[in-house]
């Protein structure tokens, strides 16, 4: 609820309106749905019904050449039969298999979208007829309704409807919005009432209620009367302030004054009513005041005029705590200043004659004490120099703890601790001040209750952390794995160090590399076992030439297996290792891409090549031609792989916005489960368990690589048993 709050427009005016427009348009798209409904199946039943006729005329004309053997006629009155505009093609069939077969080329206009056309074609079933002349049978007619021709009738009603729809919408819209927005625009009184309740001092004029509509008016008598109960307020708050001897002024949340009491005014050389509606800002600039403070503040003196004046400011705050203003108080302090400066004067007087009668004391001794002077003021300079290397020492070794990853804790003679570094206190989620002054049992009953699963784990004893480090897993919200060792301090002032190192990374970079290695076998051994198999058969066997060469075929396709895996993993090295440095970026045509791409693939026996839908104009990119092909490739790989039951697969380019271009490769198979879906990308990984479909299990991995590559991105929808879209998002540069 807080996101639809956020997106609705603020004003009411709008909100009605979108209101109104958001139904309004509901009510025209169901009947746009309704009447496209009825106009659709009323199109299909008509073409259902002229085809029927022609099927009958044709009939006749057909049997009687079949009769006599004259396929010539045959062809001929099939021709004029497509001519017609609802059929697609036609064909005769003779019994001993043999086909006539005619065909319409082109496309209708306009053209339907893909999915009407395949609606439609769903809808219309071919039609055939046998023909049967005195008992004995001839063959068949087929004929095939033009499905994308009665898609483009119903695709061009559907336009139509839809532009005087959207006319309806505007239409509607417009008629509503200047009586509403003058009807609402009265609500702007409320802001003028509250612009002169703002100006304090000023006469408030009640709304009038006439001419708005009932509810404002019933709005406009409560709002006039909390006005007058206001001014009420503001008029006994006005005659209380008059009867206090200091200058009070209150402000609101702008900076300005509100109320002001007439020794305010006296006090600034002004009247009191001139400050209202003036900024305090400007009434007392010595003070630098903030109207919204977060604390009050007093005691602050300056001087206007002959006076000195002290201020003291409070905050106000509404009843939720929000700032609401502050008030300001202003005292007259001259005759209390005046008594502190004397008493100033007085003792440094004092202080004067103090320091004249120790100088009269000390020269009596000055002679006794001038052989030492050279020598105290040696000591004093070596002391100095000290001081300052110490100094310079210590602000290095505070940069070069503040800047080490790796956490230090220090403890005093008395084994407690007595210094924390600040890397300790991110690596451990202990805060300082519940470490410091520890004992090494208390430091290690603190460390055990961080750990991951604390309850399960062996206690935590510091010294044995001289003998080996321990690696330990910590808790959320900051889980990591930590080495812990104990050495010794060097001296008697810090007997021993406690080591805390994040090794969190490295067990990652462990772990990541045991996968890969442990994946990267299994997939070799699977072709390695069956060529050793094949080979050691070979060896030991005499086999007849046809099964020698059968297992020789199936070694070869082992080794081909073998060294697809090798190339993709050479491949992805070649990638991560140089990191783009080796691609050629240059402006490239996505629309050219794509059809030499798709010249180029290799479709698989009987499949439909892709379907290939581009933009209303030419899209560029600025990338690397040969990889980008390489991923487009891969893509369409896996959708003609994953999909074994058949099922279009497709290939769309569109814009996105002025910024970005989408490329998109959708099949109907399979698909994939959300876990699936996020593991897609992982080497090795396959969504295919059942080793029926050939694979490396690293082509989605090197997509994603290669699209990051060149500042993209990869997106997956994938539902089972409906099939994957995969998205490969560029960023979009002008055509050069």
């Amino acid at each position: 609820m807080p996101r639809i709050h956020a997106l609705l427009p603020r004003s009411l005016l709008r909100r009605v309106m979108l209101l109104y427009a958001a139904a309004l348009a509901l009510l025209v798209v169901s009947g746009f749905a309704v009447f496209l409904s009825y106009a659709a199946s009323a199109m299909l039943e008509d073409a259902e019904g002229d085809a029927q006729a022609m099927m009958a005329l044709l009939s006749p004309a057909v049997a009687d050449a079949a009769v006599i053997g004259d396929y010539d006629t045959i062809q001929r009155t099939l021709d004029r039969t497509i001519a017609h505009p609802l059929f697609r093609g036609a064909a005769f069939i003779d019994l001993k298999g043999g086909r006539i077969e005619v065909a319409r080329r082109g496309h209708p206009t306009p053209v339907p979208p893909g999915w009407l056309t395949r609606l439609v074609a769903t809808q219309e079933a071919p039609l055939s007829v046998p023909i049967n002349v005195g008992g004995r049978h001839y063959g068949d007619v087929h004929l095939a309704i033009w499905s994308e021709r009665v898609a483009a009738e119903i695709w061009e009603v559907a336009q139509l409807t839809a532009v005087l729809a959207s006319i309806g919408i505007v239409a509607g819209v417009s008629l509503v919005w200047w009586p509403l927005r003058r009807w609402l625009g009265q609500l702007d009184r409320v802001r003028d009432l509250g612009a002169r309740l703002q100006q304090g001092g000023q006469a408030v004029l009640p709304m009038a209620t006439d001419e708005a509509p009932l509810e404002f008016q019933r709005t406009f008598e409560v709002v006039n009367q909390v006005a007058a109960s206001l001014q009420a307020e503001r008029a006994q708050a006005a005659v209380t302030l008059a009867s206090i001897a200091e200058g009070v002024a209150t402000v609101n949340r702008a900076g300005v004054v509100v109320l002001a009491n007439p020794v305010l005014g006296r006090l600034l050389g002004c009247d009191s009513s001139a400050l209202l509606g003036q900024p305090i800002a400007q009434q007392l600039p010595e003070l630098s005041i903030d109207a919204t403070p977060d604390d009050g503040w007093h005691g602050r003196r300056f001087e206007r005029g002959e006076r000195v004046l002290e201020a003291s400011l409070a905050p106000v705050r509404s009843d939720r705590g929000e700032p609401a203003g502050a008030v300001i108080v202003l005292r007259d302090v001259s005759e209390q200043q005046a008594l502190e400066n004397r008493l100033r004067a007085e003792l440094e007087a004092r202080s004067h004659a103090m320091d004249a009668m120790s100088e009269m004391l000390g020269a009596a001794g000055a002679a006794a004490a001038g052989a030492r002077a050279g020598a105290i003021e040696q000591l004093s300079s070596q002391v100095g120099d000290l001081v300052t290397r110490l100094r310079r020492q210590t602000g290095q070794l505070h940069a070069i703890f503040n800047l080490t990853p790796d956490g230090f804790i220090a403890f005093d003679a008395q084994r407690r601790v007595q210094y924390i570094s600040p890397a300790c206190v991110f690596l451990t989620m202990l805060p300082d001040r519940d470490l410091l002054g520890k004992d090494e049992a208390g430091l290690a009953a603190l460390l055990q209750g961080r750990f991951a699963e604390p309850e399960t784990q062996r206690p935590l004893r510091l010294q044995e952390l001289r003998e080996a480090p321990r690696i330990v897993q910590m808790a959320k919200p900051m889980q990591r794995i930590l080495s812990l060792a104990l050495h010794d301090g060097g001296d008697e002032e810090t007997p021993q160090l406690l080591h805390i190192r994040d090794i969190s990374q490295q067990f990652e970079l462990d772990r990541l590399k045991s996968e890969f290695m442990t994946a990267a076998a299994h997939e070799l051994r699977t072709p390695m076992t069956s060529i050793y198999g094949f080979v050691e058969l070979l060896i030991h066997r005499e086999l007849p030439p046809e099964r020698h060469r059968e297992l020789l075929q199936r070694v070869h396709r082992q080794s081909r297996a073998m060294m697809d895996i090798l190339d993709e993993l050479l491949d992805l090295s070649r990638i991560e290792a140089r990191r783009a440095l080796d691609f050629n970026f240059q402006p490239v045509c996505l629309d050219d891409l794509l059809r030499h791409t798709l010249d180029d693939f290799g479709v698989p026996p009987e499949r439909e090549p892709p379907a290939l839908t581009l933009a209303a104009e030419p899209l560029w990119a600025q990338v690397d031609a040969g990889k980008l092909g390489q991923a487009l490739r891969n893509l369409l790989s896996n959708a003609y792989k994953y999909s074994p039951d058949g099922g279009p697969v497709a290939m769309r380019l569109m814009p996105v916005g002025e910024t970005h271009v989408d490329i998109e490769v959708e099949d109907h198979g399979m698909g994939m489960t959300p876990q699936e879906l996020d593991r897609v990308t992982e080497r090795f990984y396959r969504a295919d368990r059942s080793g029926a479909i050939p694979g490396t299990g690293l082509g989605m991995a090197i997509v994603k690589e290669i699209i990051e590559l060149m500042g993209g991105s990869l997106l997956l929808r994938s539902e089972p048993g409906q099939g994957t879209t995969a998205t490969l998002r560029l960023r979009r540069i002008a055509a050069p």
